[in-house]
C-alpha cells in the first residue's frame, strides 16, 4: 500500500538553497566586493598619502622654526650663525647629527630654553591628553652638551611619541649652468656662486643674503635612547623616507 503525504507532514519539510542559486549569491557577492575595491582602493591610498605628505610637512616646518630662533643658553648670535653650523656639522659621524622626534611634553613645566620637559610616564596614571601633557615636536642635535641630556629624557619609553628621524643637511649652490645642485663638499659650506670658495664662518659667507640646502629625513631604528646614544651612526642611517629644499636667510 502506497503511503500518501498529508498536509500537514509536508508543512514541517525544511526550506533551503539549491546549488544553482548558492553559486548565484556568490557571484553577486563577488561583483559587490571588485566595486567597492574599485571605488574605495584608490581613496584609501589616497589617505595614506595624504597622512605621509602631512608627517612630512610637520618634519620640515619644525625644523625651519627651529633654524629661525635662538634659544636661551644656545650660543650663537643670530639664527644664520646657528643655521650655519647646524647644516655643516650634520653630515659628519663624529660632530653633531640632528635628530626630530614628537614626545609627552609637560604644560606646567617650561625649561629655560622655552621647550617643556617630558611629562613622567606612570603604567597606574598614564594622564589625559591636553591636561597632564601636550606632544611637542622637538629638533635636537646629538652630541651637543646643550641637547643631549633633554634627549636622553625626551626618547624615554612612555615619553616619546613616534619615531625618530635623523635629518641630514647638505648646501645647494649653483653650478657653472646656474643651476641649483647639491654640494660635491656635504661637510662644508661654500660660496654660492660657482667660485665654490669654502667658507669657515658665517661672517665669510658673502654672496648672497640666503643659503639654501636639502634636508633628507632618514628614521632611527631603533627608537631607543641607548641605540641613539652608543651604536647609531649617520653612516648607518639607511635611505631618506623624503627630502626637502629649504632655505635660511640673514
Amino acid at each position: 500500500m502506497k503511503k500518501h503525504m498529508t498536509a500537514e507532514q509536508g508543512s514541517h519539510r525544511k526550506p533551503g538553497f539549491t546549488l544553482v542559486e548558492i553559486a548565484i549569491a556568490i557571484g553577486m557577492m563577488a561583483v559587490m566586493i571588485s566595486s567597492f575595491m574599485v571605488v574605495f582602493g584608490p581613496a584609501i591610498q589616497g589617505i595614506d598619502k595624504s597622512l605621509s605628505a602631512k608627517e612630512a610637512d610637520r618634519l620640515a616646518s619644525a625644523l625651519e622654526h627651529e633654524l629661525s630662533v635662538v634659544r636661551n643658553g644656545e650660543t650663537y648670535a643670530t639664527p644664520f650663525e646657528k643655521s650655519f653650523w647646524w647644516i655643516k656639522q650634520s653630515p659628519l659621524d663624529s660632530k653633531n647629527p640632528v635628530l626630530i622626534y614628537q614626545y609627552r611634553g609637560n604644560p606646567n613645566s617650561v625649561r629655560t630654553d622655552g621647550t617643556l620637559n617630558p611629562y613622567a610616564y606612570n603604567a597606574a596614571n598614564p594622564g589625559t591628553p591636553g591636561v597632564n601633557y601636550v606632544i611637542q615636536t622637538s629638533v635636537r642635535r646629538l652630541n651637543d652638551t646643550f641637547h643631549n641630556a633633554k634627549i636622553q629624557a625626551e626618547l624615554a619609553p612612555g615619553v616619546l611619541q613616534g619615531k625618530v628621524y635623523y635629518v641630514r643637511m647638505t648646501q645647494l649652490r649653483y653650478d657653472t649652468s646656474g643651476q641649483l645642485v647639491d654640494t660635491t663638499s656635504p661637510n662644508n659650506i661654500t660660496n654660492l656662486y660657482p667660485t665654490h670658495a669654502n667658507t669657515a664662518t658665517p661672517a665669510s659667507y658673502t654672496d648672497d643674503a640666503v643659503l639654501p640646502f636639502k634636508a633628507s629625513f632618514h628614521e632611527v631604528k631603533p627608537a631607543l635612547w641607548s641605540y641613539v646614544n652608543d651604536t647609531w651612526s649617520v653612516n648607518n642611517r639607511g635611505d631618506a623616507v623624503f627630502t626637502r629644499n629649504m632655505a635660511v636667510t640673514r
